[in-house]
Parts: C-alpha cells; sequence; structure tokens
C-alpha cells in the first residue's frame, strides 16, 4: 500500500510521490479536491523537492496522486507527468497511480502515467486496446509506456539476489542510530538534561509502553523487534528500582480518569524528575483525514498541568507526527520532539535522555504557538472541493518571517548538550554573474564539553529585490561532529538557483541583479553571522511601455534610465533652465 505523505528517495527501486497535493479532509473526498496552487509557488515551494530528488536519485518509480491540482486529475496532468517530469528533469522510471487513484486510463496513459494499481482486471487495457484501435490513444504513445515499463522489469530482474539475507540487529542498531539522530531537544531548562543514573524517575504516560512509533493507515509495516520507551530507559538508569511507571491517561479517549492522575501525581511527587511521554494517538492523525486543530488530547495536556504542580523537573516527551500547541510549555523544564521514530524509538529516546547520544536534530517545520498563527489558517481546507494555496510562496518560516509572527519554536531549531561558535564566514567571490558560483566557508566550534554534531544553515535575502519575496530563504545546510574543543571549516557551493526567483513570463529561474545578503544561522531565528554579494544578472527581462508607464519606472531600468535622463535634461533646458 501507499504511503500518506511525501515517500523517501533511495537510488535503487524507491519512488517519490506527488502526493504533497492531496487533499484528504476525508477519505470520499479525495478524487474530487481541486489543488489550486499559482505557477511560482508550484515551482519554489512543493516541486523543488521532488526535482532535487528525481535529479539526483533517479528513483524508478513516481507516484501520481488522487486529487485533481489546477483543474487537471494529478494521474492525467500532462504538463506535471511529462512536460515537467520526463522532459524537464529526465525522469527516466515509471509513473505509478496511488492505490485507486485511476481516473481514465487512456487519458492518464497519454499524460505520463504508465501504471495503473491495483489492477483493475483488465479493464484498463481493454480501454487502451480500443483507444488504439479508434485512433484516441497513438501507438507511438503505448510504446513509449511500454518500453518505459519493461526497463524497470528489466532493471529489478538485473538487480535481484538469490537468497538475500540482511542482520536483523544490525538494522535495529542501525534504526536506533537514526531514531537518536533526527530528534530535537526542543527545550533543556536549567541543563536538567542528560539524567544522571541513579536519580528516581517517575514515567508517565501510556506512550511509555506502547509507543507510537509509525504513522497510521496504509504506512503500517510489521518490525523486526519493537523497543519499549520505559524498559529502555530502566536499561539506562542504573538502579531499575528507582524507576516507577503510571499510566495517567487513556490513549483511547479524551476525558480525565482522576484515579489514574492521582497515582501519577503521587509517582512524580515523590521522584527527582518525571518524563511524560504524551503526542497524538493514531485517531488524531492518519492518511485519509485532516486535522482540525493543533491541540493534543485534552487528557494530556491535563496530566501535564497537573503533574508540573507537584514536580519542578518535568521532562515531555513527544511522539507525534507533526506539530502540536504546547500550552504547558513554559511550566516544563525539557522537551524531546521524538516525531515517529520507528521500532528503535525507545532505546533511541533512552539514549537521548542519558546523553549517551547528544542530541543533533533541528525542525523540519515551524511550530507556530497555535492553528490560526498558521499561514493557511484562513483558506484551508477551501470550499467545495476546491482548495486553493493562497499563502503562496510564505510557507512556514518565510510567512513567520515576514510577518514578525513569534513561533513557539522556529524551523531549524535544536538543542545540544554541548555548545557551538560560529566564525570566518568568507565568501571566494564578492562579485559574480548569475552563470556563476561562489564558494562559502564558515568556521564551527565545539565549545562545550562533550563531542556532539551541529547542522549549519545558510540563508539569502534578495536585499533590493523588486518581486515579492521572503526575507530569507534556506539555501543549504550541512551537519558536522566536533569533539571539544575542536574547530572545522564548512564549504558550501551557490549557484544560480540559490538567488532566483521562478519567473512565470519567462518560465524559468530568473535572478534580479543587485546585493544578496548570505547569512549563517543556527535556526531560522538565529543568525549569527552575515556577509553581502553581488550578483549581476545576463539575462534582461522584457518591459513594456505606453502612456501610463511612470516616469520612476523608466528611471530605475538600467536601460532606459539614460535616455530618459537626456530627454529630461533637454526639456528642462528648452524651459530655461527651470526645474
Amino acid at each position: 500500500m501507499a504511503a500518506s505523505h511525501i515517500q523517501g528517495v533511495q537510488s535503487q527501486g524507491v519512488g517519490t510521490s506527488l502526493k504533497h497535493f492531496a487533499v484528504n479532509n476525508q477519505e470520499h473526498r479525495r478524487m474530487g479536491v481541486d489543488a489550486i496552487v499559482d505557477e511560482r509557488t508550484l515551482r519554489e515551494i512543493y516541486l523543488a523537492s521532488f526535482e532535487g530528488a528525481v535529479r539526483k536519485a533517479q528513483p524508478w518509480t513516481v507516484m501520481s496522486a488522487y486529487n485533481k491540482v489546477n483543474g487537471a486529475f494529478a494521474s492525467e496532468h500532462k504538463y506535471l507527468l511529462t512536460d515537467i517530469l520526463k522532459e524537464e528533469w529526465g525522469h527516466e522510471g515509471i509513473v505509478v497511480t496511488d492505490w485507486g487513484a485511476n481516473n481514465e486510463r487512456v487519458d492518464g496513459l497519454a499524460a505520463g502515467q504508465e501504471l495503473e494499481m491495483p489492477s483493475s482486471n483488465g479493464l484498463g487495457d481493454r480501454k487502451i486496446v480500443e483507444a488504439v484501435q479508434n485512433g484516441e490513444l497513438t501507438v507511438e504513445a503505448l510504446d513509449r509506456a511500454v518500453e518505459r515499463i519493461l526497463r524497470i522489469i528489466f532493471m529489478s530482474v538485473d538487480n535481484k539476489k538469490a537468497d538475500a539475507t540482511y542482520d536483523k540487529e544490525e538494522h535495529h542498531h542501525l534504526a536506533r542510530t537514526v531514531a537518536g539522530e533526527t530528534m530535537v531537544l526542543l527545550r533543556n531548562e536549567d541543563q536538567l538534561l542528560p539524567l544522571a543514573q541513579g536519580q528516581k524517575l517517575a514515567v508517565i504516560g501510556p506512550f511509555a509502553q506502547k509507543p507510537r512509533y509509525q504513522g497510521s493507515g496504509s504506512s503500517h509495516i510489521n518490525p523486526t523487534r519493537l523497543d519499549i520507551p520505559f524498559d529502555e530507559i530502566k536499561k539506562l538508569a542504573g538502579d531499575t528500582s528507582s524507576v516507577v511507571y503510571s499510566q495517567g491517561f487513556h490513549l483511547d479517549k479524551d476525558n480525565l480518569d482522576y484515579a489514574l492522575i492521582e497515582e501519577a501525581i503521587k509517582a512524580a511527587s515523590e521522584a527527582d524528575a518525571a518524563i511524560i511521554f504524551a503526542g497524538l494517538p493514531d485517531r488524531y492523525e492518519s492518511e485519509g483525514y485532516d486535522r482540525k486543530h493543533m491541540r493534543m488530547p485534552a487528557n494530556q495536556d491535563q496530566i501535564i498541568a497537573a503533574i508540573t504542580k507537584v514536580q519542578s523537573n518535568v521532562i515531555v516527551v513527544l511522539m507525534n507526527g507533526s506539530p502540536i500547541e504546547m500550552p504547558w510549555i513554559s511550566q516544563t523544564k525539557a522537551v524531546v520532539e521524538a516525531y515517529l521514530g520507528g521500532q528503535a524509538t525507545g532505546g533511541a529516546i533512552a539514549d537521548l535522555l542519558f546523553g549517551k547520544v547528544n542530541p543533533s536534530g533541528k525542525l523540519a517545520e515551524t511550530f507556530p504557538v497555535k492553528v490560526s498563527d498558521n499561514p493557511s489558517f484562513l483558506f484551508f481546507p477551501g470550499e467545495g472541493n476546491r482548495v486553493e494555496y493562497r499563502e503562496g510562496i510564505f510557507v512556514g518560516y518565510r510567512y513567520y518571517d515576514s510577518k514578525e509572527v513569534k513561533p513557539l519554536f522556529p524551523f531549524g531549531h535544536g538543542l545540544s548538550y554541548t555548545t557551538f561558535e560560529y566564525s570566518d564566514l568568507l565568501i571566494d567571490r564578492k562579485e559574480i554573474k548569475d552563470t556563476d558560483s561562489v564558494n562559502i566557508q564558515v568556521t564551527v566550534e565545539n565549545t562545550g564539553s562533550l563531542t556532539g554534531k551541529e547542522i549549519i544553515q545558510l540563508y539569502v535575502r534578495d536585499v533590493d529585490s523588486t518581486v515579492i519575496r521572503p526575507v530569507k530563504e534556506l539555501k543549504n545546510f550541512a551537519k558536522v561532529e566536533l569533539q571539544p574543543g575542536e574547530k572545522k571549516a564548512v564549504t558550501f557551493k551557490l549557484d544560480k538557483r540559490s538567488f532566483a526567483y521562478y519567473n512565470v513570463e519567462l518560465k524559468d529561474w530568473h535572478v534580479e541583479s543587485g546585493q544578496f545578503e548570505i547569512m549563517i544561522g543556527r535556526s531560522s531565528e538565529d543568525i549569527v553571522l552575515s556577509d553581502v554579494i553581488h550578483v549581476e544578472s545576463t539575462v534582461a527581462l522584457k518591459t513594456i511601455v505606453d502612456k501610463n508607464t511612470m516616469l520612476v519606472e523608466l528611471l530605475s531600468d538600467p536601460q532606459r534610465a539614460p535616455l530618459v535622463q537626456g530627454l529630461l535634461k533637454q526639456m528642462q533646458e528648452g524651459m530655461g533652465g527651470l526645474t
């Protein structure tokens, strides 16, 4: 079955999905929803990540969505599937429908969709034969689709390994390492974390015994084994008798259970610290429907509030697939965003809590204070079956920066148990043409006492843009590991796309001549170094001049300004030098 979110990309045999545009407010609405996205937003925000994956990794398959995009079904969208994916990006694999996302088989095949899934038991094939026979579909179009499918079949056979085996324990260890690298330490007041062995701990919440480690619906898989957070915490605590568990609340309902609350309060009040496992149960987020708010179940918010009244050292570990509101945040000492960490999530959480792993994850999304702060709040889920992406390019941090709206946690945020200092921002060329590339170097030093990893983020700002652009945009990042006292120079390479916006009239990426600020940050909010570079455009935009064109517009045009200034001088001289 197909996953409900954009799938990961690997270099062999794994597909991506163009179903980011699927707006599945209700399961029965999937095929009818029309996502309206302007061309510039489509290119700069939603297609950009797919473009990089396709161009660099050449995934064997790409999945088309259920819904419409700008009036055409994604499974029949020639502009997306053929013009962009196949011709512009050079994708050599096949396009497969999401399960049941086929609308009209012949129209889909003509648009660039090769494989219908699941099988329609010959119905789609008969339609294709009839379409070729009556001239509706060309033999050439059918041949192209067949050739692509055969190519993938042959590649699959060529890469098949007889009697293949794998080491389950080694893979589980890898899963634990990856989970530990991706979890984000959001808050750590008074350096409560990492915990020391021998502390008396109260572990509260059913997620500690039954972790939510994967998404819901068709993304479900059967793990080879599953780490239980409570068990893993006991292993690292030193004295297992010093760690007690209390349920605190029910996962299958939102109402309070006062007996469970009293039990949790007692356990927390007798401990040195309380670790509360909270988050979103399956019934709150899944494929097939959208969340109507960003709150956790009320009983979870209330248990956290109750525990903070009797215990000053409260650690909240979150298990959720997307941002949540945190009305209790100021009463807690530490918050760990574990997300849905896979089968080894329990061990990875314990590693992070006790400092076996130094947290190094950074948020890949903005956490707003409340749902109404979100840029799409006024426009989603739209009216009828039409959803307009009216926020345009101002998605995530681009919006919060431009509107000066303070988020709960900014994009790129993530704490460590050590500290890092940035210095020596160097730009190897301060003036370039848009056809050139430039190298940016920055030095990072671990100024703390523990080995740690830091993600350095590079943002670019068009200083004097004449088109609407965000305050800054992330253009590159790098993760480095540093021993205490160690320094490393990190180098980024920027090219035309790093400075460009998508010009819908050119149907291409365009750079305006002028100053661009290079910004190095720990997050989108925490910019620590900056410098400027001048970029000269090699493409002149055509401007239309008519009787209503304003003088200031002509004077701002480098090509027309000298002529206009000459005419103004002649007019001034003809008027006797009057101004």
